[in-house]
C-alpha cells in the first residue's frame, strides 16, 4: 500500500489545495471578526425574544418625559414617564409614573457580545413613547423595549 505522502510525492497540487483552503478559512474568520467590531447585535435566536414578549407579565406604553444615559458609553438608560396605555397585566395603571432601565449605548461604544439589545442613546432620547415588556418586578425582559414615534 502506498502512503498518502508517497502517492503525492512530486505533486504539489494536494499541498497547494490545502494551503488555498487555509487561506479561504482565514478570510472567512477575518470577515466574521470585522463584523463583530461594530455595535453589539442580539445573538439569541428570534424565538427567544418572541417568547420573552409573549410571556412578559406586563406590557405598557410609556409617554417618555426624560431619558438619563449612563456615565459610561453603554449601560442602562433610565427612562422616566407616565403610563399612556396598559396592554397587559394589572401591576400598572394609566397615568401612573414609571421609571425603567433600558439597555443603551452611545455611538462608537463596544458593549459585550451577548443577548442584550442596545438601544442607541440618541434615538432613545428623541423618542416620545415606548412599549416596555416587563417581568413581575418591573424589569424590562431580555431588552424588550420598543421605541414608538407616536402613541398606538
Amino acid at each position: 500500500m502506498i502512503g498518502r505522502w508517497e502517492r503525492n510525492k512530486g505533486d504539489s497540487g494536494g499541498r497547494g489545495r490545502a494551503q488555498a483552503s487555509l487561506r479561504r478559512a482565514g478570510l472567512v474568520v477575518a470577515a466574521l471578526g470585522a463584523g463583530w467590531c461594530g455595535p453589539a447585535a442580539a445573538l439569541m435566536p428570534p424565538y427567544v425574544y418572541e417568547a420573552a414578549r409573549r410571556d412578559a407579565a406586563s406590557v405598557i406604553v410609556i409617554a417618555v418625559q426624560k431619558v438619563v444615559p449612563p456615565q459610561e458609553s453603554f449601560g442602562a438608560c433610565t427612562v422616566t414617564g407616565t403610563v399612556a396605555r396598559v396592554e397587559r397585566g394589572t401591576a400598572y395603571k394609566q397615568g401612573q409614573a414609571v421609571k425603567i432601565a433600558v439597555p443603551c449605548a452611545r455611538p462608537g461604544a463596544s458593549p459585550p457580545l451577548g443577548g442584550t439589545i442596545w438601544q442607541p442613546v440618541e434615538r432613545l432620547e428623541k423618542s416620545r413613547f415606548g412599549r416596555a415588556y416587563l417581568d413581575a418586578v418591573g424589569q424590562v425582559v431580555l431588552s424588550q423595549y420598543e421605541q414608538l414615534a407616536a402613541a398606538p
